[in-house]
């Protein structure tokens, strides 16, 4: 009976060695492609994103404005609020020449371009110069809109800090003259800037395989004409 149970006893431990060391091999590889996820975005954007709008530059860009939901259940998101504010204060530096709100319209009761244009507007961004992407699903297929459908080649691009990172680094890989700008997080709690953290950083894992495999945004088509720069003047 002993001679039996050795057996067993010896095949249960290589069984439980060889779970132990495929996990540690997939955490290991996990934490590998964080980190060259992370290395990646700083490399290629960390020098382009700015927290003033006096850091970017003279030239007038084409502002690209990412999308969030504009309230969380029944508060306002102040990741929505803090990135308009950010816009408006591009918009009266005079360093942009005309917005793109690019955000989710999945639903008909769901339209974050809708709901950033009205909010632009409000605060005395001219209306015939904020052009809505309803189709900027995911910040990949915004940027890649922005530059195919859109044709901005020159673009400024506003979200929050980690998140226009990510945004910079996936426009430059392309070939695409993009700066960063920063908006606030002011306010924001230990939870919320948590989980933003971890969501980034699967997001950036992400961002490698769009751009080693060259996807096709979920939605493409023709073009559609910017208005002219010389239009862009601030109220």
């Amino acid at each position: 009976m002993r001679q039996t149970a050795e057996p067993i006893m010896l095949s249960l431990r290589l069984r439980y060695t060889r779970l132990i060391v495929a996990a540690f091999l997939a955490l290991l590889l996990a934490g590998l492609l964080v980190a060259a996820a992370e290395a990646y975005t700083l490399i290629m954007a960390d020098a382009h994103c700015h927290s003033s709008a006096a850091q970017c530059g003279d030239d007038k860009r084409v502002g690209l404005v990412l999308g969030c939901s504009k309230k969380i259940g029944p508060y306002n998101n102040l990741y929505f609020i803090y990135r308009i504010e950010a816009a408006v204060e591009l918009w009266q530096a005079g360093k942009l020449s005309c917005i793109i709100v690019s955000g989710d319209n999945s639903s008909p009761y769901y339209n974050e371009p809708r709901d950033m244009r009205e909010a632009l507007v409000e605060r005395g961004v001219p209306r015939e110069l904020i052009i809505e992407d309803f189709a900027g699903l995911c910040t990949y297929d915004s940027v890649v809109r922005a530059n195919r459908i859109f044709g901005a080649d020159k673009m400024l691009i506003v979200s929050q800090p980690g998140h226009v990172r990510r945004a910079v680094a996936i426009a430059r890989s392309m070939g695409i003259d993009a700066e960063g700008y920063e908006a606030s997080e002011r306010g924001m709690g230990r939870s919320s800037r948590l989980r933003q953290a971890l969501r980034e950083r699967c997001a950036r894992i992400s961002m490698l395989y769009d751009l080693i495999s060259q996807r096709e945004p979920l939605h493409m088509g023709s073009p559609v004409a910017l208005p002219q720069p010389d239009a862009a003047t601030p109220n």
